[in-house]
């Protein structure tokens, strides 16, 4: 084995014998590395595959910050086996800030995977992903010897194809601070703050409160958007500020590194550039995982108190088992054109606490087989986290029930228990009752039911190894949503970060090797599954413009439109919209036709699905999937097996598994 195209001149002597030293480091075996003979004179001694410096470079089409430095990883240990910590630094070329290499040692006959993206380094030398390569399939270069070297572009494919997405947080900390609600001002003056006239900066501060922070120094980035229709986009914070006026969206994403406890100033001014006032957040004020700030807002010479604000704000965590994760692969917006349109079984083969149900009970393993016997390709199940950190598969947030023995003969003498105030082995004793139609129904409870598949709360790790991997799963976490109008689905006090974590934890290890994808109804667990990993979909539930329930407080939820904006703004794959605003609407087709030129997806879901008619009606339109109970009532007849029932369909999700 030798070296090749390296001229055996007195200056790179120590470069040679250096490489040699680094090949043996990253060589399998000390023999493999012995191995390597010198060329003299240009003469070449070729014994098989040879050591050599292996050009990698890419030309980056968009403006970098300061402090962006541009990375590369891949299936090699001397690229960092797709580990963010192992990574390579690539050098500009020729001080040309768009133009970037690295010269690696490895074996010339190896075929190499590998991706590219950006990144900034803080303080304490930790790498924060700024944007990777983010294709299903990642780049490959075969065995080299000669000529090796090649240009590439940053995101773009070998079809062309661009994409690119922000990083999964690995040393950070996301704060966002939402401006999502109808009403978030309470003014005191209008002459010194009109809240239809105003601009808002944010400002990262200093441990005095009155600093700002030096954000390129401190690898802090500060990024907001403005829901608006086809246009929300995630954006560097200009100085100029964003505008903001009633019912508008717009919300600041803060990315800080997990070793910063920074403090924030909100700064309100006129389009002129005339100050109006300033609140600041203090870091100790951001407990939890999320919260409302009720803030003053002061004028310029910070002596009156001439607004008040309540924001929403939420902290996103990195996932408990980050190291897990790595740039291999991703899923995250994977739904290829060529698939059918999707019959999701909703809670399996449908609801059962109803008037005539199916026989199956909802959310239990029964139920779940059903609509795959009957060739539903998706399942959509509901998870919530017990006192004692269990994942469990049930649809509302509590139960009713009764203490064994009791005779229940009249509401009042049941007892409404929330699943996230016991452990799961209290869950399993319990006695399950519904009212229905101003009857009460008794159901066996889990205990009482002897035969598996038909048990009450089943946890989500027994439905991940039981069902088939051809049979794909829809995720729905449960989180209860604040009202329009006031109070809230039910009382939560789990914290969102452990909560997800959890959840996380059993999907990436048992649920890998099929199509998954997560959804909820609320934003911030969708953007908080958006971020913590990057194998899965996410996609966001809305109620939408709807007469049966009264609204939730958030905006993102009340139209499909602000729903396709919240999953434009955070990367999502797309939404869940209600089936209400499709019907006996002339633009049904339109808003679907947006949304895919978006390169979203849409799942349909409501009892206004429960039909053969509703269901090729939402095909016509051109949802991506339409989710109904009954799969045994309302399949289309002419549908012979589930679209991933197959072995080709199980090779192609095995990616998301972790190598052994």
């Amino acid at each position: 084995i030798a070296f090749s195209s390296i001229e055996m001149c007195q200056e790179n002597v120590f470069l040679i014998l250096l490489s040699l030293i680094l090949f043996q480091q990253n060589a399998d075996t000390f023999g493999e590395a012995a191995a390597v003979t010198k060329a003299i004179n240009g003469e070449k001694a070729i014994l098989g595959c040879t050591p050599t410096l292996r050009s990698f470079s890419v030309k980056i089409k968009h403006d970098l910050e300061s402090n962006e430095l541009v990375g590369l990883t891949g299936d090699h240990k001397a690229l960092g086996s797709w580990k963010l910590d192992g990574a390579v630094e690539l050098q500009r070329k020729n001080d040309s800030n768009n133009e970037w290499s690295a010269n690696v040692m490895m074996q010339s006959c190896d075929r190499i995977s590998y991706r590219y993206f950006t990144y900034v380094k803080d303080q304490s030398d930790q790498k924060h992903i700024r944007l990777w390569e983010s294709y299903l399939k990642p780049r490959t270069i075969d065995g080299c010897l000669t000529n090796c070297r090649h240009m590439d572009v940053f995101g773009e494919s070998s079809n062309g194809e661009v994409q690119l997405n922000r990083g999964w947080i690995t040393n950070e900390v996301v704060f966002q601070f939402k401006f999502e609600r109808e009403h978030m001002f309470q003014v005191h003056d209008i002459e010194k703050f009109d809240p239809e006239n105003v601009l808002i900066n944010l400002v990262p501060l200093e441990e005095d409160l009155k600093t700002p922070m030096d954000i390129l120094l401190k690898a802090v980035n500060v990024e907001v958007v403005k829901m608006s229709n086809g246009e929300s986009l995630l954006q560097k914070q200009t100085s100029k500020g964003v505008t903001h006026k009633r019912n508008e969206v717009v919300i600041f994403h803060v990315t800080v590194p997990n070793t910063l406890s920074p403090s924030f100033a909100l700064d309100f001014h006129t389009a002129d550039g005339k100050s109006m006032g300033t609140t600041v957040i203090e870091f100790s004020q951001l407990t939890g995982s999320e919260g409302e700030l009720e803030l003053r807002i002061n004028d310029e010479a910070q002596t009156t108190v001439i607004a008040r604000l309540k924001l929403p704000y939420l902290v996103v965590k990195p996932f408990s088992q980050v190291n897990i994760l790595d740039f291999r692969t991703t899923y995250a917006h994977y739904w290829p054109k060529t698939w059918p349109i999707l019959d999701v079984g909703h809670r399996g083969n449908g609801k059962s606490y109803i008037v005539n149900p199916p026989e199956e009970r909802e959310n239990t393993m029964a139920s779940f087989l059903k609509a795959y016997e009957v060739f539903a390709d998706m399942i959509e199940l509901d998870v919530h986290l017990t006192s004692d950190g269990v994942p469990v598969i049930y649809h509302d947030f509590g139960l009713r029930t009764a203490p064994h023995g009791k005779e229940v003969t009249d509401v009042s003498q049941l007892e409404y228990v929330l699943i996230k105030d016991i452990t799961y082995s209290e869950l399993c004793a319990l006695r399950v009752f519904a009212v229905i139609n101003n009857e009460i129904k008794e159901y066996p409870s889990h205990n009482a039911e002897p035969i598996k598949e038909r048990r009450i709360f089943p946890r989500l790790v027994e439905v991940l190894e039981a069902l088939p991997k051809t049979l794909g799963i829809d995720v729905e976490i449960k989180w209860p949503q604040r009202r329009k109008c006031g109070g809230v689905e039910a009382e939560q006090t789990i914290d969102k970060n452990f909560f997800i974590d959890r959840v996380l934890e059993i999907i990436i290890t048992k649920g890998c090797g099929r199509p998954l994808i997560f959804s909820s109804f609320d934003a911030d667990i969708c953007t908080m599954v958006r971020f913590k990993q990057n194998v899965f979909p996410v996609m966001f539930l809305s109620m939408g413009e709807t007469k049966k329930w009264e609204p939730f407080l958030d905006l993102r939820t009340r139209t499909f439109q602000q729903a396709v904006n919240n999953a434009q703004a955070f990367e999502l794959a797309g939404t869940a919209p209600h089936a209400e605003d499709f019907i006996a609407n002339d633009s049904a087709a339109g808003m679907m036709k947006r949304a895919r030129s978006l390169g979203q997806i849409a799942l349909v879901w409501g009892d206004d699905c429960n039909s053969k008619e509703a269901v090729k009606y939402f095909q016509e339109i051109g949802a991506t999937a339409t989710c109904y109970d009954r799969s045994d009532l309302y399949m289309p007849e002419n549908k012979e097996r589930s679209f991933f029932n197959s072995s080709l369909s199980l090779e192609e999700f095995q990616g998301q598994c972790r190598p052994n």
